[in-house]
């Protein structure tokens, strides 16, 4: 058993027999009612992916590391959306930093744990507060100017895909602001990895808590493009009438057809309407939007297909099966150049 995936099944604890299972790299268990871990799975010896959002999971960091995360060579914790004390956020970041590359370089792989944390209790250290980078987040949002006090002529709003909550689309965005172009970023991540439909409250009303915060952000700029892929792609989508032009990869659309069973019925009926309506306002707005998939992934062609029609809507393609698309077109050198035309033509537009 290499990978177990338990999410959104009203779980209240995991088995301490799950520590017997040696070859388990990935636990997915959020979006259950867990309120503690068994100590057992601290003695797994492969698990790198460890998501644990939206429980009911709280208390001390430092004694949740102590008892099971210490010895994980873990690549990607996600602890967003539950019941922690952000105080000792900054001791388990540098801890399991520490221990993380300690193990990984035992077992041949690279880097320390990336660490997901926002939408959890009480105040991170002043130096950890509002942090949302690509291996630590305590927060859901990061606004990034590229030159303090001046306004950029584009603001990309960039969405996260699943995960523990990191930031995307950094080293893209810098290198458009490489090659001339003065883009500001607001950078977004779901810390609950459940579409950007849920709220730090823990409801369903993340669509508009995150139509608020883009919304404070998008105020007096004349061109807003949106960007995400997969979990960020259908956001991009959820919220294209915020934008002049919205590049999504591999959404989901209907979330009744795939990877939405955690998700309460209402709000997951209700993205693809929401998608659908969005893209029909942007476009009597006059903006447009791209959908690209992998062409030989019949999941994302299926998905793509739901909003192929709409108006406004060009869908792209491309020579894969891999539903991470920005990662099959960085590696052919064709992402930056992409990202680069798009904000060429919101400019020349």
């Amino acid at each position: 058993l290499r990978e177990l995936w338990l999410h959104g099944n009203l779980l209240t604890c995991l088995p301490a027999e799950l520590g017997q299972c040696a070859s388990l790299t990935v636990l997915q268990a959020h979006h259950n009612r867990l309120a503690e871990l068994p100590a057992a799975l601290g003695a797994l010896p492969r698990l790198q992916g460890l998501y644990l959002q939206s429980n009911r999971l709280g208390g001390s960091l430092a004694a949740l590391r102590q008892r099971v995360l210490r010895h994980l060579p873990l690549q990607n914790l996600a602890l967003g959306a539950n019941a922690f004390d952000l105080a000792e956020a900054s001791e388990l970041a540098s801890e399991m930093s520490g221990s993380s590359a300690r193990a990984v370089t035992s077992s041949g792989h690279s880097g320390a744990a990336r660490i997901g944390l926002g939408w959890n209790r009480g105040t991170p250290p002043a130096a950890l507060r509002d942090v949302l980078t690509d291996r630590l987040a305590t927060t859901d949002h990061f606004f990034e100017p590229m030159a303090a006090g001046v306004r950029g002529d584009v603001l990309l709003v960039a969405f996260a895909a699943q995960g523990p909550g990191m930031q995307q689309w950094a080293a893209p965005c810098a290198a458009a602001r490489a090659a001339g172009v003065a883009v500001d970023a607001l950078y977004l991540a779901d810390p609950s990895n459940s579409y950007y439909l849920q709220d730090p409250a823990g409801g369903w009303g993340g669509v508009r808590y995150f139509e608020r915060l883009i919304r404070a952000h998008t105020a007096g700029y004349a061109r807003v493009l949106l960007v995400g892929s997969s979990m960020g792609g259908t956001a991009a989508l959820l919220h294209a009438h915020l934008g002049h032009r919205a590049v999504s990869f591999g959404p989901r659309v209907d979330l009744d057809l795939t990877h939405g069973a955690h998700v309460p019925a209402e709000p997951r009926r209700a993205c693809t309407a929401r998608v659908r309506h969005a893209l029909a306002v942007m476009h009597a707005r006059g903006g447009r939007a791209a959908v690209h998939v992998g062409a030989g992934n019949a999941v994302d062609m299926m998905q793509a297909r739901l909003v192929a029609h709409a108006p406004g809507l060009d869908l792209h393609e491309h020579d894969t099966f891999h539903h991470n698309v920005p990662m099959f077109l960085e590696r052919e050198g064709l992402l930056v150049p992409l990202l680069k035309r798009e904000l060429l033509a919101l400019l020349q537009g």
